[in-house]
């Protein structure tokens, strides 16, 4: 697929284009994702808040939070950007003050102490709430960037390898953050700070490579800002109309609800199944990564000549993840354990093909509606989520939440082989 936006420009000229800026995008991934997966939202970030509230709704809330603030911001700042024909600095400037805040939260909680747990936990919220809103105010023109700057076959790889490289990384951190949240290790909450250190500065760094991107240009320049009068009304017809796009958020939305019970899978293995903090965290990451590369191999060549056939055959490994929670439940820890290879086998790449089948679905001029609207109304599941999970486990435990988010993953495959297609 050719971009409108290179249509004059020749082949080979588009190709070198394409390919530097895959370095660049490459490298800003790594390091992002790297962060990311150093505090896990399935992993480290739930175990860290289970040790400073009781509440399953906040420890729920505290694995998607990052993600509510990514999207919810998303629909609005799109409505802004169309009056610009470029859109890297949008992206670029936002972004590089948003990426010091977790390093800034890993002082934070090395000044506040092991005696200040509630003080620890609004910091947190406060923090984590603000590195996600403000990556969601760049996700749009980040997503514009991609959309313009990359093909869709630059962009599958570009996907497909960041995921790969960042999981061969955490094979080798993963025992290092087993031996930082020991006995060995500093005591808490220095531990946790010493990894949301680790990645903030990694968060940090990442603001260097798109500083380099050649930025192609992408749909046209609106002189005015619609009016929300105007706007809102656009949106709905879009929604109505486009049948295949509003499948796909429908999907998003199904698998959000999917994941409303990741975050209490680290405490299934430490309340229900006795795994100590030192063994679930380290070992689950792990074998969430070993996937994860594999996946990442899969999705670096199958999305490139079938993003959707991917999405199909991910969601349904998805649905393992639950699978083997209910029957870790019944035999003991070893399933859970394959439950998150298969987990970082398809989910770890499923959430990026979504957003790349928007960016190659929508026209340049489209771009940033589609991709705004796409993530807000996502955004709205993703914060609800939380607070349906942990009534859910509140209320009737373990069993019926895992029950009920292999109900969702099953929906959303439904939806995806039923109305959307190549």
């Amino acid at each position: 697929m050719i971009e409108a936006s290179t249509q004059t420009l020749g082949q080979a000229d588009r190709e070198q284009i394409y390919r530097r800026n895959f370095f660049f995008f490459l490298g800003d991934g790594i390091l992002f994702m790297a962060a990311m997966n150093i505090i896990s939202p399935t992993t480290i970030i739930p175990d860290f808040v289970r040790r400073l509230t009781s509440s399953e709704i906040l420890i729920g809330l505290s694995g998607t939070l990052f993600d509510v603030g990514w999207t919810l911001p998303q629909l609005f700042i799109a409505r802004y950007i169309v009056r610009s024909e470029r859109k890297k600095w949008w992206f670029v400037g936002p972004n590089i003050p948003v990426r010091f805040v977790i390093l800034i939260f890993a002082v934070i909680t090395v000044l506040l102490g092991n005696g200040r747990p509630e003080a620890i936990l609004i910091a947190f919220l406060i923090c984590y709430g603000i590195a996600g809103v403000g990556d969601g105010i760049v996700g749009v023109p980040w997503a514009d960037l991609t959309g313009t700057s990359l093909d869709e076959r630059w962009r599958a790889r570009m996907f497909g390898l960041m995921t790969a490289i960042v999981g061969v990384l955490m094979l080798g951190i993963s025992p290092v953050i087993g031996v930082v949240l020991s006995s060995a290790g500093p005591d808490f909450p220095n531990n946790y700070a010493l990894l949301f250190g680790a990645a903030g500065l990694l968060f940090a760094l990442s603001t260097i490579p798109t500083l380099f991107v050649h930025e192609l240009p992408g749909g046209k320049r609106v002189e005015e800002i619609p009016s929300f009068g105007e706007f809102l009304p656009q949106l709905g017809r879009v929604l109505r109309a486009d049948v295949p796009f509003r499948s796909v958020i429908l999907t998003r939305m199904l698998s959000s609800l999917f994941m409303m019970a990741s975050p209490f899978y680290i405490g299934f293995a430490t309340v229900q199944l006795g795994l100590s903090s030192s063994v679930a965290v380290p070992v689950l990451l792990a074998m969430q990564t070993t996937g994860g590369v594999a996946g990442a191999l899969v999705y670096t060549w199958l999305g490139a000549r079938n993003n959707l056939l991917y999405m199909r055959l991910a969601l349904a490994g998805a649905a393992f993840l639950p699978i083997s929670a209910l029957l870790a439940g019944v035999v003991g820890p070893l399933p859970l354990y394959l439950g998150f290879l298969m987990s970082g086998l398809t989910v770890s790449n499923l959430f990026l093909s979504y957003q790349n089948w928007v960016v190659t679905y929508a026209s340049p001029d489209d771009r940033p509606i589609y991709a705004g609207l796409f993530n807000t109304v996502a955004a709205v599941i993703s914060l609800i989520s939380p607070i349906i999970g942990g009534t859910v486990l509140q209320q009737l435990g373990y069993g019926p939440l895992f029950g009920l988010s292999l109900m969702m993953v099953c929906a959303a495959l439904f939806v995806v082989l039923r109305y959307v297609h190549k």
